[in-house]
């Protein structure tokens, strides 16, 4: 749909570059200065909040002229924000009681969310149905979540020991925050670009729009799987541990997806890449746990800002690669983030293992 929205409205790779960067800005804004201030409202309230502004944003995107998509691109950036912090604050929070690993469970239904869309967009484009009856869709499920979450979600409010007004300053209090930053930074840039770009890329090897969605349904299963996988068996090798192992299954991944030329080894390459780098962002955020425990909002609020900021510069870098050079160079660049996983998890603090989910 990215590739269809960008033909109806005749933009060019830099000016589409330019409405993703502005969504992930707008979440980044809304992570560092306005997420730490609504802490103290329940945490079921807050996600339907950031639903409704998803539903808006995709409404606005199948519906509003050219001349104004950049409003729908900022209002579902607001809703990221506020999705993807508190979700993650209830998640570690859950994982904290429990001793068991709820964020891999968690970020494995976003991979859920990639497999339904791409299916129903590749059955759009495939069909030649009109593109906007995707975003339609996507309105209208979010919508329906965000009902959900308001009658049904946690009373439990995400507020922090510590009273900050900008997430930020938890690395000035926890400098070993960074850490997990790293590790959040490679694995979402990697994660949103593939998002974005990845139809683009196959389409420029020739593949159909079928072929497209499939391949991006096998990168989101991948990361279902691998994310189900990293519960039960990864977790128990320690955060450290598999931390690194992601980082190098994903350097493998993308190494086949760069240098292949047949849209089925890319998409086998997605595969592996996404298998690899599913526990990654989970156990990054788990980190968390160990450099901040009595500031987790705070410091989950300024990690994930930090990894949204690889969503901002990588759409216009990609663009400017992609025009500048070929979409081959673009997509390289991309996927060696994957290195910084394997950095990160080397200089990552030993932990103890806990042992695989019997959940």
């Amino acid at each position: 749909l990215v590739v269809q929205i960008q033909a109806r409205h005749d933009l060019s790779l830099g000016e589409m570059g330019l409405l993703l960067a502005l969504l992930s800005l707008v979440a980044i804004l809304v992570m560092a200065f306005v997420a730490p201030r609504l802490a103290h409202f329940p945490l079921g309230a807050l996600c339907a909040a950031g639903l409704l502004a998803l539903g808006t944003g995709s409404l606005g995107m199948a519906t509003l002229p050219g001349s104004a998509l950049w409003l729908a691109f900022a209002i579902a950036g607001v809703g990221n924000g506020l999705v993807d912090v508190f979700l993650n604050v209830e998640g570690q929070r859950i994982e904290s009681i429990t001793g068991k690993p709820v964020l891999q469970w968690l970020h494995a239904t976003y991979a859920v969310g990639g497999i339904t869309g791409a299916t129903i967009a590749g059955l759009i484009a495939a069909t030649h149905t009109d593109f906007r009856m995707g975003f339609l869709f996507g309105a209208l499920s979010l919508y329906l979540a965000a009902f959900w979450n308001a009658k049904s979600g946690t009373h439990q409010r995400g507020a922090s020991e510590v009273d900050s007004g900008i997430s930020l300053t938890a690395f000035r209090r926890h400098r070993g925050l960074w850490l997990p930053a790293l590790v959040v930074l490679s694995a979402f840039l990697v994660e949103g670009s593939m998002d974005t770009w990845s139809g683009l890329y196959l389409y420029d090897l020739g593949a159909s729009e079928w072929q497209t969605a499939l391949a991006f349904i096998a990168f989101s299963s991948s990361l279902f799987l691998g994310r189900m996988f990293a519960g039960r068996v990864l977790f128990g090798l320690g955060r450290r541990m598999t931390i690194i192992a992601s980082g190098l299954g994903g350097v493998a991944g993308g190494a086949i997806a760069t240098l292949a030329h047949d849209p089925t080894q890319v998409a086998f390459g997605f595969l592996l890449m996404g298998f690899s780098i599913a526990s990654a962002a989970p156990a990054g955020f788990g980190l968390v746990e160990t450099v901040a425990p009595d500031d987790q909002t705070n410091g989950i609020a300024a990690v994930t800002t930090v990894g949204y900021s690889g969503f901002v510069w990588s759409p216009p870098i990609f663009a400017w690669l992609a025009q500048a050079f070929d979409l081959r160079a673009a997509m390289t660049v991309i996927v060696s983030a994957t290195v910084g996983i394997v950095i990160a998890g080397m200089l990552a603090p030993r932990d103890r293992p806990k042992g695989p989910s019997t959940e």
